[in-house]
């Protein structure tokens, strides 16, 4: 019997790289060892399907490469040059500093160096993606997380009908691009005024209407419940989660 595998099952919790390219302007700096981030792109953003390195990606991203030195001295000087010199090299509207296996092991507060670039008004967040916090889903997670708590900011009035779509792990699925095309089309249907964040036509000026959206849509099992809860939470926008992806004319019927 013939079997299959329709995409790859997982990578590591910093795979959520490849969340952060979707993301038009939008570049990661990487606090991680030599090889994370091409190995990652390779499984994630070649391997399955072939789908290229977007604005910024595949051998631009920024990394640390960690090695012995810093481990045993500490990286946190290493961070703050590759981010100092990552805002004179790339031009981008949003960096997001994720860290690997070996920067949360030894414990280099990533968090304390991004906060002093905030301080000066830098574009920059940061979220911890230790590799082994869990797979590319959760990282997918944490920097939604980290995009709500340290990026967005209350809107001052609300765009009636816009709605933020949610929805299948950008480069995880390598028909994500497609899928979330169709559903904003299905939304804007319905007379309403598709916001989604993920791929072309989206991007940072996407994110920044986000707060001003009257609701949140989730299309996806499980994966972004937790980021539309505390969108709920902190800028009281109401969410629909839908579990199943509407495919076929029967799903799409029903959705």
């Amino acid at each position: 019997m013939l079997q299959l595998v329709e995409q790859i099952r997982h990578v590591c919790a910093l795979g959520a790289l490849q969340s952060v390219l979707a993301i038009h302007r939008a570049v990661p700096i990487l606090h991680a060892g030599p090889g994370c981030g091409q190995k990652l792109w390779g499984a994630v953003g070649v391997d399955n399907g072939c789908q290229g390195s977007g604005y910024a990606g595949g051998h631009t991203v920024p990394c640390t490469n960690i090695g012995e030195k810093e481990v045993i001295f500490g990286g946190g000087d290493r961070l703050k040059e590759t981010i100092e010199n990552s805002f004179k090299i790339i031009d981008a509207d949003l960096f997001v500093v994720l860290t690997g296996c070996v920067s949360d092991i030894i414990g280099d507060d990533a968090g304390d160096i991004v906060r002093e670039f905030q301080a000066q008004g830098k574009p920059v967040i940061y979220a911890e993606t230790g590799g082994f916090k869990g797979t590319n889903f959760l990282g997918h997670e944490l920097v939604l997380a980290a995009i709500s708590e340290q990026y967005l900011k209350p809107a001052a009035e609300i765009i009636p009908g816009l709605v933020n779509i949610w929805s299948v792990v950008p480069y995880q699925d390598p028909f994500w691009v497609g899928s979330l095309k169709e559903l904003g089309e299905l939304v804007a249907e319905l007379g309403l005024m598709p916001n989604i964040v993920f791929g072309p036509g989206g991007g940072v000026s996407a994110l920044a209407k986000v707060p001003r959206a009257q609701f949140n849509l989730l299309i996806s099992p499980w994966v972004g419940l937790n980021n539309v809860k505390h969108l709920a939470e902190k800028f009281a926008t109401p969410h629909l989660h839908y579990p199943v992806l509407p495919i076929g004319p029967t799903e799409t019927g029903k959705f």
